[in-house]
């Protein structure tokens, strides 16, 4: 239940004059003769669930306080406490956003979910009796919405993370192969020689004279490594980033999120929100007319495609030519994606924009995020020196067994204290905290945690329109003091050791929803986690990370944008910043 309603600027009552200024301006860039725009009401079912934080202005909203907030966590946890798991806020254009802290019933994923739709009934036991889990097709019936496959797009052009349904399944399936546990294990020793390197650059910093601190800005050199290592592990590239050689995506790179937070506009956040509520030929023709932030995702998408282009064509003429090797033979990502571009079948089968275009994902999903869990991961570390010598004793025991040989994936999993570091580093750090989706039709979430609408009642499912627009606070969950305990908010990776205190199933790894769930869980959740293993072994291994002496470190800042970027406080012109005192151990 959604209406079209069309708003007139009338004075004073809806708007004050700077906001009237702003969409006079905002109108005026799309050439309208008239004060006026469109803007997308939903109406009635979530009405009853408690408003959350007020509405401060008519055109922006809950999504661009949490976007401009000075580090993230700190609004959502506020609220959270305010106004529990779930609750209405306002987004752009005062429009209804219903916002969850996610935990569905039982094995049911808010970031997939899959329902058979009964007659709602407030009365029903958690939801149980009102819901079907099947993952199957009807999974996606929550999809991104045009505004968030619209940026992304740009960024990443028609990948498996921007498309749904049925082209999704066709992607998911394609590309399964390249990421299945087997075929990881082969690039342990990739992951393992890239660290090798990385130690090596390290300590000639750390002995240059000029570096009288030994003070590294760690996040300038983990994207290097894992850049490197998606490009040689998923197509046989060697990017040289490491080694100091200049790319154009890696100066892309540097600053790609970085100046959208540094210089947000009103103005291109509200042109993006409107086109979210256009009819999608309109929005797309409105695509012609790009903000300069999404010129920059075009800039490094165009600049990927020129990168995976010789790559692909090239794979494509050696497979055509090896009529010996048998396909089982080639399972890296490459190999692969030239396998189903020439596929027959049209149900299996990738075009050639949509091959260039996992690759773009690849480039910028294989190695970004991983590179920043990383960042966070050394950064608590830091300030918990004892976890951290814990882990070099469990290094060490693993030494005694191994001696010279490199550990396997089964010994790097058999260490308990080591791995609870990296589960404890996803959950409170999650790269992406807040993911946004649309009912695609009328439907029902199921909660596990209940809920207290305006007239005191306790519900546990909540039923929600078509075209209903939710939160899903991915970083929310996993701070649940309902799931992790009293201390759920602060870093203790025993948890991970001991028995959970609630025992629920979510996610594809560790009880998280860092990687989401259910058909759209990230696809390359094991290579993440078998490279953090590497690498955190390496330099764990061989140095030890304590805070500079000049206290820089806690300037530092967690902030949102779509990635969350370390920062210092009030010198954000200065880029992403993790300084760490780092000493070679003897």
């Amino acid at each position: 239940m959604s209406s079209w309603l069309a708003f007139q600027f009338s004075p004073a009552s809806l708007l004050n004059l700077k906001e009237l200024d702003l969409a006079q301006k905002l109108l005026s860039t799309f050439g309208c003769s008239m004060i006026a725009f469109i803007v997308k009401v939903s109406l009635a079912l979530i009405l009853e669930l408690p408003s959350g934080p007020a509405k401060t202005s008519f055109l922006l909203g809950a999504e661009y306080d949490l976007l401009h907030q000075e580090e993230t966590g700190v609004l959502e946890e506020k609220w959270l406490s305010e106004y529990g798991t779930a609750f209405r806020a306002s987004t752009y254009y005062s429009e209804d956003m219903l916002v969850v802290a996610v935990s569905p019933s039982r094995c049911l994923s808010l970031a997939s979910i899959a329902m058979v739709k009964r007659k709602v009934n407030y009365a029903g036991s958690k939801g149980l009796a009102i819901c079907d889990c099947n993952f199957g097709e009807s999974s996606y019936r929550f999809p991104k919405p045009q505004d968030v496959r619209q940026i992304t797009t740009f960024l990443m052009g028609r990948g498996i993370l921007n498309v749904e349904g049925a082209i999704h399944n066709r992607h998911r399936k394609a590309l399964n192969p390249a990421f299945s546990a087997k075929q990881l294990r082969q690039f342990l020793e990739l992951f393992q020689r890239s660290t090798g390197r990385l130690v090596a650059k390290w300590r000639q910093e750390i002995d240059n004279p000029a570096n009288e601190r030994s003070v590294l800005n760690v996040t300038a050199w983990l994207p290097k490594i894992t850049l490197d290592v998606i490009g040689e592990s998923a197509f046989n590239y060697k990017f040289g980033s490491l080694d100091g050689e200049e790319t154009e995506l890696g100066t892309i790179f540097e600053n790609l999120f970085v100046e959208s937070r540094l210089y947000p506009r009103k103005r291109q956040l509200l042109y993006r929100a409107l086109r979210r509520n256009l009819p999608a030929s309109v929005a797309d023709f409105l695509l012609q007319f790009p903000t300069k932030e999404e010129k920059r995702f075009l800039g490094f998408l165009n600049a990927s495609k020129r990168v995976a282009r010789p790559l692909f064509e090239r794979a494509s003429n050696e497979k055509n030519t090896e009529n010996d090797v048998q396909d089982d033979d080639h399972k890296d990502v490459l190999s692969v994606l030239v396998r189903a571009n020439q596929e027959e079948d049209p149900r299996k089968a990738l075009n050639e924009d949509e091959v260039l275009s996992q690759m773009a994902t690849m480039i910028l999903a294989g190695h970004e995020t991983t590179a920043s869990t990383m960042t966070w991961i050394l950064y608590a570390l830091t300030k918990s020196p004892k976890d951290q010598e814990r882990i070099y004793q469990e290094i060490r025991e693993m030494r005694e067994l191994t001696g010279n040989q490199e550990p396997t994936p089964q010994d790097l999993d058999s260490m308990n204290f080591f791995n609870a570091v990296i589960k404890e580093g996803l959950r409170l750090y999650p790269i992406v905290p807040n993911i946004t989706r649309e009912a695609q039709s009328d439907d029902v979430i199921p909660l596990e945690f209940p809920v207290t609408t305006v007239s005191g009642d306790e519900i546990f499912q909540i039923p929600v329109s078509k075209g209903q627009r939710v939160m899903l606070c991915l970083g929310m969950y996993n701070r649940l003091v309902q799931v992790w305990g009293d201390d759920a908010d602060q870093w203790n990776p025993e948890r991970f050791i001991k028995p959970s205190k609630k025992n629920t199933t979510l996610g594809v790894y560790a009880n998280l929803m860092t990687f989401s769930a259910g058909l759209r869980a990230c696809i390359g959740w094991r290579f993440a986690v078998m490279e953090l293993q590497a690498i955190m072994f390496g330099l764990l291994e061989k140095f030890e990370f304590c805070p500079p002496a000049s206290g820089e470190l806690d300037e530092i800042q967690a902030v949102p944008f779509g990635l969350i970027i370390p920062m210092k406080r009030g010198k954000w012109k200065e880029g992403k910043q993790m300084p760490l005192h780092v000493k070679t151990r003897k």
